[in-house]
């Protein structure tokens, strides 16, 4: 079995929707090297970030205030077996139509997740990351939520763009939506098991993930 991360690492170097505040890591205690005999020595990290930065995760009360939070997310939403979608040839800012991929439904009727592999994460880093990404349609997501799936994934910093059709048909009807994966191309074949465990931030709308596919 092979092991594919998917996550980015988090770092004050993250890059971050534009008014996003910076990760901040800071060493609240430090130990010396080596550690002076006698008393404690250790490391200890203080973290500071938005839940949505980096490889995350949304729960529906991201847009729906009585929907689960993210601490609530069924576990078997967040591992098992997922189709993988590689796409192509996607324009600047298009729109993503799967309505009339061939077999996609009897696909997800299966696996219940589907992971989609546009190719944007090569412009990880770059401002038009944020800025230019495609986007789900909103007949395609209804057709997603027709299909029956617990989980959506990208390799873009959202499904879509204001008004957020496809975030509010998925969060709408239960689905998690994971945004940020990389590292798509590793994964070569079209069905593998997938692991998304956000933390369980106790009454909010995301996580940050360790995304990890199992081929």
């Amino acid at each position: 079995m092979t092991f594919v991360d998917l996550s980015y690492p988090l770092s004050s170097n993250t890059p971050l929707f534009p008014g996003t505040p910076c990760v901040e890591l800071e060493s609240i205690e430090r130990t010396e090297d080596p550690p002076p005999t006698g008393r404690r020595s250790l490391n200890v990290t203080r973290l500071s970030m938005v839940v949505h930065t980096g490889t995350h995760m949304d729960a529906p009360c991201h847009f729906f205030p009585s929907g689960l939070t993210i601490d609530q997310m069924p576990l078997e939403q967040c591992m098992g077996p997922a189709s993988l979608l590689k796409l192509t040839d996607l324009a600047t800012g298009s729109e993503i139509d799967l309505t009339a991929v061939p077999g996609l439904k009897d696909k997800l009727s299966r696996t219940r997740k589907l992971i989609l592999n546009t190719g944007w994460a090569r412009h990880w880093g770059s401002p038009r990351y944020f800025t230019d990404h495609p986007r789900i349609s909103a007949e395609s997501a209804a057709f997603l939520v027709d299909c029956g799936i617990n989980l959506i994934g990208v390799d873009m910093p959202s499904v879509d763009r204001p008004p957020f059709p496809a975030h509010l048909a998925f969060l709408g009807n239960g689905i998690a939506i994971v945004e940020n994966l990389t590292n798509l191309d590793a994964v070569e074949a079209d069905e593998f098991q997938l692991t998304v465990l956000p933390l369980k931030l106790m009454g909010r709308d995301a996580s940050p993930v360790r995304a990890i596919a199992f081929v």
